[in-house]
């Protein structure tokens, strides 16, 4: 497949559009040290990890896709891969030198063809933080996939007064977050004896939450406790922390009340992959003071800043977050297809 792309008085520039199956992993390799630039600088992330992943899978041809080719070298790309009955686009990205985003667009068309037509799939999910809802709406909805926008947030931990005890103590009682007293709780690191039963929390919590309609995995329990194994032992997001993660348990029934996840994205930079709370517990002020305590572990590890992403439609977190001084420094899509 090939075209021009070009208008106005600038020149026409050659491209082609190939399947990547038909390209050596090394031929991508600088463009995913550019990735990788990108990552780091816009997105806070260090994605070189990801990147070796992408090159292995690549070299062992088990990534579908299409590669923007200019001037004989690749200046972009759009992978996806298949799980089951779901398929994945799991990237999107052009060089900034090639950056017209009618190329990137013209891979994610031939990506999203691609999948829509696959025999046996029932739904696709894609996430593509490197460009905004905005571009990449019309690509998504003339598929009839269902469109969200998605804040990426941060704030600083850097001279940020401690509000809350370190993990292991009982938050005070603070009347002003709601009825139920936070002395009724103990947080703690998380173990991996409490995996289980995180996973039965968050397919609770999230049981018509909209967040489940981007990433149908909260809708089941043994969706959940996927997501609990890639955050935890498998570096979905990142390298996870123990001691900065938590727990929150309820002192009379030694029930989960609550959970959030952190990871390590880059020496000095953290992300927080998950926080749920248990619904009866919602409005007592336990998220805040999960996210507190957190935030002194990991200033004490040297982390001095901390990310997360949060569904624009989920006004209650987002509240929750700029309250505790998180700013959004970029918005991306979600998308979503189920086969009619």
């Amino acid at each position: 497949m090939a075209g021009k792309s070009g208008g106005g008085k600038e020149p026409a520039l050659d491209f082609q559009i190939l399947d990547i199956r038909h390209l050596e992993a090394d031929q991508f390799a600088p463009l995913l040290v550019e990735e990788s630039k990108i990552w780091r600088d816009e997105l806070r992330w260090d994605f070189e990890p990801s990147a070796r992943q992408i090159s292995n899978c690549l070299q062992e041809k088990r990534l579908s896709g299409y590669a923007l080719a200019l001037a004989d070298q690749i200046r972009g790309y759009c992978f996806f891969f298949n799980d089951g009955e779901k398929g994945f686009i799991g990237d999107l990205f052009v060089e900034p030198a090639s950056a017209k985003i009618e190329l990137a667009r013209r891979l994610l068309d031939h990506s999203i063809e691609k999948l829509v037509g696959t025999p046996g799939l029932r739904r696709v999910e894609a996430q593509l933080p490197h460009f905004t809802y905005e571009q990449l709406e019309s690509c998504f909805l003339a598929r009839c996939f269902k469109a969200y926008r998605r804040c990426f947030m941060s704030v600083a931990l850097i001279d940020r007064p401690p509000r809350r005890p370190l993990a292991g103590q009982t938050p005070p009682p603070d009347p002003t977050e709601g009825p139920a007293p936070l002395a009724d709780f103990l947080l703690v690191p998380w173990d991996r004896k409490h995996d289980r039963e995180a996973g039965e929390l968050l397919c609770a919590v999230y049981h018509h939450h909209i967040d489940t309609a981007i990433n149908d995995q909260y809708g089941s329990a043994e969706g959940t406790r996927r997501l609990i194994e890639n955050i935890v032992h498998h570096r979905g997001c990142g390298e996870f922390l123990p001691r900065a993660s938590l727990v929150a348990l309820h002192r009379s029934t030694r029930s989960l009340a609550g959970v959030l996840a952190l990871t390590s994205v880059g020496r000095q930079n953290a992300h927080i992959p998950q926080i749920a709370v248990a619904a009866q517990f919602q409005a007592t002020g336990l998220g805040t003071a999960m996210l507190e305590s957190s935030f002194q572990e990991l200033t004490r590890q040297g982390y001095g800043e901390v990310s997360l992403t949060v569904t624009e439609l989920n006004a209650g977190a987002l509240r929750l977050y700029e309250r505790l001084g998180f700013k959004t420094f970029r918005t991306f899509g979600a998308f979503a297809w189920e086969h009619p």
